[in-house]
């Protein structure tokens, strides 16, 4: 499986979760609505936010730029 088709696996098991955390934060949305303004002021969150979005990109970058 080339670099293309993993990348097509990575993005169908995201699809897949997107959607089980859809209906999972259906059912959790009057609990979010409370807690979330807390963690969104929470300065480990935001860093850790940061972090996931760096590292991804981070991944991508190296996914193009290396050969097989």
């Amino acid at each position: 499986m080339g670099r293309t088709g993993v990348l097509l696996a990575i993005a169908v098991i995201g699809y897949f979760i997107g959607v089980a955390g859809y209906y999972f934060i259906k059912s959790l949305s009057p609990w979010l609505a409370e807690v979330l303004p807390i963690l969104l002021q929470a300065e480990w969150v935001i860093s850790g936010l940061f972090g996931a979005i760096f590292a991804v990109i981070l991944v991508v970058i190296w996914s193009y730029t290396t050969k097989e």
